[in-house]
């Protein structure tokens, strides 16, 4: 199957005007009914998703277009309902670009030297969403404690077949997965949620997703070209 090209997506998918991203609380997951089951792991992904945020400034949602590739980067399209670009939102380890077309402006710099109740902080998190060990054929349900590679301690919840249904850490996010599904080999969730310890929210339902598919480079760099660059730090939302 073709790469994804962001432009001929347009006319498919409908988003809102204003998206605030953070990270939902841990939830019960159904049981997950994968023909696929642990061991594989997500190298690329490309989906609609539809998206649902709740914060202290409220709530709203929308839908746009999601790529992923191993090991950290990320993009993000959010279209208006009429199929226009509002915003390209790339991640690239800690470094997050946000990208408004109408305004020929981006905003740039690392998600850790964002405030806490920056709009952008949650998606500097999307690596640590897709950074999960996982656990072995046969592996029995029950709850098992981690230590990642920064040294924070984590706690990671399997159900009977292996497949992570959530995890926390030490700073008191959480993230959730719920409904897997058999993907290209790969059994991979219908439902992330995710929260911190702010008490933001964001849950993202992915929509026939493609897993480990080809993606092109193009489609994860921002193209700054003409584009006024200003510091993350100045973003205040489209």
């Amino acid at each position: 199957m073709p790469s994804l090209r962001i432009p001929s997506l347009a006319a498919r998918f409908i988003a809102s005007t204003v998206l605030i991203f953070s990270l939902s609380a841990c939830a019960a997951a159904p049981r997950p009914v994968p023909s696929a089951g642990p061991g594989r792991a997500v190298e690329t992904l490309q989906s609609e998703v539809s998206l649902s945020v709740k914060s202290a400034a409220g709530s709203m949602g929308g839908r746009g277009y999601l790529i992923f590739k191993s090991p950290d980067r990320f993009h993000l399209a959010v279209l208006s309902p009429l199929g226009f670009t509002l915003m390209d939102l790339f991640v690239s380890g800690d470094v997050i670009t946000c990208l408004i077309p109408s305004k020929q402006a981006a905003y740039q710099g690392r998600a850790s030297d964002l405030p806490d109740r920056n709009a952008l902080r949650g998606w500097g998190m999307m690596r640590w969403v897709v950074d999960t060990p996982r656990a072995e054929e046969g592996t029995g349900p029950g709850t098992r404690e981690y230590l990642a590679a920064d040294g924070r301690k984590e706690l990671l919840s399997y159900d009977d077949r292996g497949l992570l249904v959530c995890k926390s850490n030490e700073d008191g996010d959480r993230v959730a997965y719920a409904e897997y599904h058999d993907r290209n080999g790969v059994a991979f969730p219908h439902t992330i949620e995710m929260s911190d310890r702010q008490g933001n929210t964001v849950k993202i339902v992915f929509d026939e997703p493609e897993v480990n598919q080809p993606v092109e480079e193009s489609v994860l760099v921002p193209a700054l070209e003409g584009v006024e660059v200003r510091p993350l730090t100045e973003f205040r939302g489209l």
